[in-house]
């Protein structure tokens, strides 16, 4: 077999896709479709670790939020489902009701085989919907330039003395600087791994550490299974040389 089907290969796959891979590796095909499985393989262990975190990160800010939104309307049985007391009602108004409207979509097209048919949206269905990218915008902003007398950022100061500091029990983090950052980066990474861009040039093994520390600033337990379980050092020790 001739050199002709990694072309081939290549032209299937998007010589757009694969420019990445062909740079890195001089124009020599085998050796870029080598890479591109490789981080194939890569990809699918950061994006296993960046959903369990997400998990964890969601289920310990919803605590505490259900917590503080109790103190503030006593009775409140879910800041999803119903208005939440400010400011926390004003910092997630649109992210909250696209949540709720997918969450109804879910549940309306459910099969009739399907376990949950006909059963009505829940706190969890909603929040399950709620997308990484609103847990950074509830925590301080710490974005260079950002106002600290903005209205929003001061109600986010608010919020995190108030109750999201709570659940990052296992780390000293008073303004919430380094919790921020980290959501923040995870964020980013996640965005790339879900776009399917190149991580060629990321490091990989720093960000994948942060994932570690943000979960164990929430459980260090959780975070000892975490990295017991993560394939990504593996995978980066298997990188094409």
């Amino acid at each position: 077999m001739t050199d002709d089907w990694r072309a081939i290969v290549i032209e299937r796959l998007s010589s757009a896709r694969m420019s990445p891979y062909m740079e890195r590796c001089g124009g020599n095909r085998k050796e870029a479709l080598n890479l591109y499985i490789w981080h194939a393989g890569l990809t699918a262990a950061v994006q296993t670790v960046l959903g369990i975190t997400e998990v964890v990160l969601r289920n310990a800010i919803d605590c505490q939020l259900q917590i503080w939104n109790r103190n503030h309307i006593p009775g409140a049985s879910s800041w999803l489902l119903q208005e939440p007391a400010a400011p926390l009602r004003s910092l997630t108004s649109l992210k909250r009701r696209d949540a709720l409207r997918r969450a109804i979509n879910q549940a309306s097209s459910r099969s009739t085989n399907h376990r949950r048919y006909g059963q009505v949206v829940t706190h969890d269905d909603v929040l399950s919907q709620i997308m990484f990218g609103m847990w950074r915008d509830l925590l301080p902003n710490h974005l260079p330039g950002a106002n600290p007398e903005l209205a929003q950022n001061v109600n986010r100061t608010r919020l995190w003395n108030e109750a999201l500091r709570n659940a990052f029990p296992h780390i000293e983090d008073e303004d919430g600087a380094i919790t921020f950052w980290r959501v923040a980066h995870l964020h980013r990474l996640r965005n790339r791994v879900s776009h399917v861009e190149p991580l060629l040039d990321v490091n990989v093994k720093h960000q994948i550490q942060e994932a570690f520390d943000l979960v164990a600033s929430i459980d260090p337990a959780i975070a000892d299974w975490l990295t017991g379980v993560s394939r990504v050092g593996a995978e980066l020790a298997k990188k094409p040389r």
